[in-house]
């Protein structure tokens, strides 16, 4: 497992606007979290890194789980830590802020290790397509134990076979934590590809779609007619049932 060394120094004062004074600086706001901490009682310690120094060791890191020797003024021994997240400008891609996890080397932990594809799968070479589903596999193991990536061999994979989880082979000491049966690629088959049309059915199908459209339109003409028609006699009926009743008024006023 690979170790980089990192120097900080703690800060008291907090908030937005002390955040950007450092970043101005030079300097990078940071948490650290650990049962230690708690065992004193505090939920965290707040710290601040150079920039420089943090970025030198982040870019010769080779993966992403690193074991951080760090240094803190002030303190008699380094702590074993392991960064827990870091964000960066959207824009810039300059760290804004490192959240830090202390770690006891004798007490297993879980972290997400990439999935490292090995060969060409058989079915690959027939036309079939590769899909990867997961990128990464939670594994539970102590600090000195985790793996850079895990390895997975499709060579043997042909269209329509898939590995899972439970297919990975791990070294002694680690445990995936999770669904097992999660599938890790996939070789799927092409999907299939519409023969062009040729001028004939092109032609047809135009034909086709401007009867359709004439059926239609002699239908709602049609339809329209029996409406009219309707209306016509209820208005027609309308019309003959006043004398009526004006009849029948006169008639008993009499």
């Amino acid at each position: 497992m690979e170790q980089i060394n990192i120097s900080a120094v703690q800060r008291t004062e907090k908030g937005k606007c002390s955040a950007g004074r450092l970043r101005r600086a030079g300097k990078i706001p940071a948490v650290l979290y650990g049962p230690s901490i708690i065992e004193k009682g505090k939920g965290a310690i707040t710290l601040t890194f150079n920039c420089k120094e943090v970025e030198k060791a982040l870019h010769g890191a080779a993966g992403g789980n690193v074991l951080v020797n760090l240094s803190v003024a002030g303190e008699a021994k380094p702590r074993m830590c392991m960064f827990k997240a870091v964000t960066r400008h959207p824009l810039k891609a300059t760290i804004e802020h490192i959240d830090l996890l202390e770690i006891l080397m004798t007490h297993t932990i879980a972290v997400d290790v990439p999935v490292h594809i090995v060969g060409k799968a058989a079915g690959v070479a027939l036309g079939g397509i590769m899909q990867l589903e997961s990128r990464k596999v939670k594994i539970e193991c102590l600090p000195t134990q985790i793996p850079s990536s895990l390895d997975v061999d499709v060579t043997a994979l042909n269209i329509g076979q898939s590995l899972h989880v439970r297919d990975i082979t791990l070294a002694p000491g680690l445990k995936v934590v999770g669904d097992t049966a999660a599938t890790i690629v996939s070789i799927v088959a092409p999907a299939a590809e519409e023969a062009p049309k040729t001028a004939e059915e092109a032609q047809a199908e135009l034909a086709k779609s401007f009867e359709e459209t004439e059926k239609e339109g002699k239908e709602g003409e049609a339809k329209e007619g029996k409406e009219a028609k309707a209306a016509g006699k209820e208005a027609k009926a309308g019309k003959e049932e006043k004398p009526v009743k004006a009849e029948k008024t006169e008639k008993s006023k009499k």
